[in-house]
């Protein structure tokens, strides 16, 4: 067995030494600048992440009435109008591929184009999201000051409409008219007869689902002639038609819908239901507005001579002048066929906007006044009275306009008023692209 050699360690030298602490300060220095480096991209990577998803989405989009709606909201209302669309996209295209006739199909198609193209549209779906969460903002401020009110049971009837589900305890039931109807139809029968006591037994092929009482004359080999008659027993019918829903399959379905809109959204339940609460704020609100719009307006009633000559027409007016009375000259001059006959009545005439030459000039006269000759079209001259002038309710159409109109006024007028609306906008690098079309 070889002996062991016991080596004596080395003593290093202090050259060595300088040399081995110079190169362990080395190694320490470049595992804390490691280190270091390290850390600072860890931090820039979780203050970007923190920034994106925790610090941004709380910085505002807008302040309405000193209330903050922040990026967070609005990029959950993008997602929201988005999820919308999409389920409308997807309703026209799977419509349009049912469909047999091609330009049918083709217009529910044109319609799914434009909505794919408000889909592409990020800044303008973020704008009109904005809007929206503004808007509600501004009409649950106006709502406190009128003292406008939305309970529960409003929202809970607006979700159910929402969904299609009518509870069974809001279905009136109504009886159905009570009716006798008879009639006749004549059928040709081939008939196989068999000889019994009592006379031949029928067999008629068409099958008939009512229970007729049937009146029949019999020919060997000929035909029959069946007479029905229906009578129609009172029943008791649920208006409107009762949901296919039971309020299991609706909770069902509703928890379903929302862990939906929370999945693709980021909207849980109370945001869902306070949206709807929005809505009926706006709807409340506008209506308030719009039922303060007067209903009448000033309006001009008129009677007309209408010639197809100008000298015709001067002759006609100088002869009013003279003393000649106006039913005379309608009558004898008048080409109108539908006023003729009634004094040249045309009746109340409201102002248009803009208006026609031929009412500027009517609104300028007082009542009973005639005015000058006035050219119409191309061979047609009107010589107008004003039988008389006042307040007269507008036309259901121009109402309803006038209605609209004057509640956009109001909310433009908010709106734009820096004291209640600061919108200071949605960076476009945070706006949502989901949900998107498949």
């Amino acid at each position: 067995m070889p002996s062991r050699v016991e080596r004596t360690p080395t003593t290093l030298t202090r050259k060595q030494r300088r040399h081995l602490r110079h190169d362990q300060v080395q190694t320490r220095w470049v595992l804390a600048i490691t280190a270091a480096i390290i850390l600072v991209v860890v931090g820039v990577i979780g203050y970007g992440y923190l920034n994106t998803y925790f610090l941004r989405v709380k910085q505002p989009a807008a302040v309405v009435h000193g209330k903050t709606i922040t990026i967070g909201q609005v990029q959950e209302e993008v997602r929201f109008q988005r999820l919308q669309l999409v389920a409308s996209y997807n309703r026209l295209i799977a419509s349009a591929s049912m469909l047999l006739d091609p330009t049918e199909a083709a217009g529910l198609q044109s319609q799914a184009d434009v909505i794919a193209g408000s889909l592409s549209d990020k800044i303008a779906l973020a704008d009109s999201s904005l809007q929206f969460l503004i808007d509600a903002e501004i009409a649950r401020h106006e709502a406190e000051a009128r003292g406008i009110t939305v309970i529960d049971a409003e929202v809970q009837a607006a979700v159910d409409d929402i969904l299609g589900y009518i509870p069974a305890a809001t279905l009136t039931a109504m009886p159905s008219p009570s009716k006798t109807l008879t009639f006749t139809p004549t059928s040709t029968h081939t008939l196989t007869p068999t000889v019994t006591v009592g006379g031949p037994t029928l067999t008629p092929s068409p099958t008939i689902t009512q229970t007729p009482t049937l009146t029949q004359t019999p020919t060997l080999g000929g035909t029959v002639t069946a007479t029905l008659t229906i009578t129609l027993t009172p029943t008791t019918t649920k208006v409107p038609t009762a949901t296919p829903f039971t309020e299991q399959a609706f909770q069902k379905y509703y928890t379903l819908y929302i862990e939906d809109i929370q999945r693709q959204t980021g909207m849980d339940e109370a945001e869902f239901r306070e949206r709807v609460r929005s809505e009926l704020y706006i709807q409340k609100v506008r209506d308030a507005i719009m039922s303060e719009v007067v209903r009448t307006e000033e309006q001009v009633h008129l009677a007309q001579i209408v010639v197809d000559d100008y000298q015709k027409a001067v002759d006609t007016l100088a002869r009013l002048l003279r003393g000649e009375t106006w039913n005379a000259l309608v009558a004898e001059v008048s080409i109108d066929a539908a006023s003729k006959d009634k004094g040249g009545d045309i009746g109340w005439v409201p102002m248009q906007d803009p208006p026609t030459d031929l009412e500027k000039a009517a609104f300028a006269m007082k009542a009973g006044e005639v005015g000058q000759v006035l050219q119409t079209g191309a061979n047609t001259w009107v010589i107008l009275k004003v039988l008389e002038r006042g307040p007269q309710p507008m036309a259901a159409e121009k109402y309803a306009a006038a209605q609209q109109a004057a509640y956009q006024d109001w909310l433009t007028g908010v709106r734009n008023e820096p004291e209640i609306v600061d919108r200071k906008g949605m960076p476009e690098e945070m706006i949502p692209s989901k949900p998107s079309i498949l």
